[in-house]
């Protein structure tokens, strides 16, 4: 990313602060690290001393985490807090000073009346700013505080009107035209122009999230989007929180039914807009609190109300199991595993998966329609001296990986293990290349309609891993399916993800399960993915506290 910051005036000593800084993360990537300060100069080459200096720098910046103990050999705990985004967010202007506030230059008036509710995360979230590579808790909060052209209602994958209130699309559907909602506010409370929302919208024409989108114009309240080809499901596209529009100099302001009032290291605070163009929520705020520990389960999801907090009431319970997670092989490596020698890994691999199954309670079988007959045979086959394999890490996947390497070893294969933290999965510079396994998550939902074609279009492992003749097929496929009828694009993600288990290009491995913990007074309690909750309809019963 170097080189890659907002064009803006930076000075030279914070664009050399924010190389070294790209050092560090590229080292040691989002995770706590046990260091001595020395190995830290060896990646910042530079000297000790000088090395100090600038960690002192970041630290003051909120650019990393850092404690350190006075003498020499003496081991220090330094974490990254921003991935590469992040860093590019802080580089905004409005975040160029350390200690800057997501309410600087805007007057916020006290937190309003109504309900409250708190919620934690295990580790800092970065800048609540549209991004397409967001996940778990990020994503959620970006469904919270930013809005697009269109969206998807909590929990479901049809799209709804959103900042435009109608949609028409032309006899040969090459253009559509949006009508914008007329007295939208951003949450600076400034009104909102077509000129900003067509300034971020044209920034997303032809990528691969509006792949089919040429060019887009704007004349007072109407937006029209001009195509290369049909694309019935530009809708689904535009409610992607990825399109969701920001402004244009502000990128934390957005249009949703909340507004960031704190965003620090320590906590995250939303509070209800009051110029939001929807249904008025019914909480006044959320806060998430963000400070760093150590989660055994990741996916427990505690929310508490100030009254829990100061007496234990009954707690209910919610559960959702929607993502498994897969592993899938490098067949474009020169040295790549032979079918027998992926057989045998496999066949480790699912044994490992049913005992974890059996040991974990938050571990789960994969449903029905991802299980299918596998189309190659076990049978004992000589594994190379070594492998190398990158996973998404979680408290269960570190878990996995570790067994799986333990088994490795005793067959004479050393596995070299690769964790990837949240948000960079897709980040430049892994080199996947020279993997051979790959262990990731994908959407269980049959109706999360852009889960496979997302990886097909964005996921640098894919390109890395999977045969390029089949890349094509699929990028063929998958843009004549969009000149049609979305259920039959739906139904076509799921013939492309059965066939992709089938021939084992990825296998299924296990469940996750996510389970969130609720007082008894809040009612009005819905889960969308990863059992996150509708904060727009929780309310709290009084006479059951």
């Amino acid at each position: 990313m170097t080189g890659q910051y907002p064009s803006v005036s930076l000075n030279a000593k914070i664009s050399r602060l924010a190389r070294q800084y790209e050092r560090l993360l590229k080292q040691y990537q989002n995770r706590r690290c046990d260091v001595l300060l020395q190995d830290v100069a060896e990646v910042l080459a530079c000297t000790p001393r000088y090395t100090r200096t600038l960690l002192k720098e970041m630290k003051q910046r909120g650019w990393i985490n850092w404690s350190s103990l006075p003498g020499r050999g003496k081991i220090s705990q330094i974490q990254c807090m921003l991935d590469d985004n992040g860093l590019k967010e802080k580089l905004h202007p409005r975040f160029s000073s350390p200690h800057t506030s997501a309410s600087e230059g805007v007057v916020f008036s006290a937190a309003p009346e109504g309900y409250h509710f708190t919620l934690s995360s295990p580790r800092p979230i970065p800048a609540i700013v549209p991004a397409f590579f967001a996940v778990h808790y990020r994503r959620h909060l970006m469904r919270m505080v930013h809005v697009g052209v269109m969206r998807f209602p909590h929990g479901c994958t049809d799209p709804v009107p959103a900042l435009a209130h109608h949609n028409i699309k032309s006899n040969d559907g090459l253009s559509w035209r949006f009508y914008i909602r007329q007295g939208l506010v951003w949450h600076n409370e400034q009104s909102v122009s077509a000129a900003q929302l067509l300034s971020q919208l044209q920034r997303l024409a032809g990528t691969p999230l509006l792949p089919y989108v040429e060019r887009i114009t704007a004349n007072d309240q109407l937006i029209v989007f001009h195509l290369t080809q049909p694309d019935e499901m530009l809708l689904h596209r535009l409610a992607h929180p990825a399109c969701s529009l920001a402004h244009p100099e502000e990128p934390t302001v957005g249009l949703g039914p909340f507004r960031v009032i704190e965003h620090t290291d320590e906590c995250v605070k939303l509070a209800r807009f009051a110029f939001w163009y929807g249904e008025k929520p019914l909480a006044a705020t959320v806060t998430v609190e963000t400070q760093l520990r150590r989660a055994d389960d990741w996916g427990l999801i505690n929310m508490e109300t100030p009254r829990s907090k100061l007496r234990a009431e009954p707690v209910n319970t919610l559960s959702s199991a929607d993502i498994f997670s897969f592993m899938t092989f490098n067949q474009l490596k020169r040295a790549a595993l032979t079918p027998p020698q992926r057989a045998l890994v496999l066949h480790i691999a699912r044994s490992i998966a049913q005992s974890t199954i059996e040991a974990e309670a938050d571990i789960l079988p994969v449903p029905d329609w991802l299980t299918l007959p596998s189309a190659s045979s076990f049978s004992p086959a000589p594994l190379p001296p070594s492998l190398s394999m990158a996973y998404l890490s979680t408290p269960d996947t570190d878990k996995f990986a570790d067994a799986l390497a333990r088994n490795l070893s005793r067959r004479g294969c050393r596995l070299a293990l690769t964790p990837i933290y949240n948000g960079h999965w897709h980040a430049p510079g892994k080199n996947w290349e020279h993997m051979d396994i790959a262990l990731g998550y994908l959407s269980s939902r049959r109706a999360a309609v852009f889960t496979v074609e997302e990886r097909w279009r964005h996921s640098r492992m894919v390109k890395a891993f999977w045969p390029v003749k089949t890349q094509r097929l699929i990028g063929a496929m998958l843009q004549r399916s969009a000149m049609g009828d979305v259920s039959h694009h739906r139904a076509l993600l799921i013939m492309l993800l059965r066939h992709a288990i089938r021939h084992e290009i990825i296998t299924p491995l296990y469940l996750k399960n996510f389970t969130l913990r609720y007082p008894d007074s809040v009612q009005g309690v819905k889960c969308g993915p990863q059992c996150m909750p509708d904060y727009t309809s929780l309310w709290i019963d009084t006479t059951r506290c």
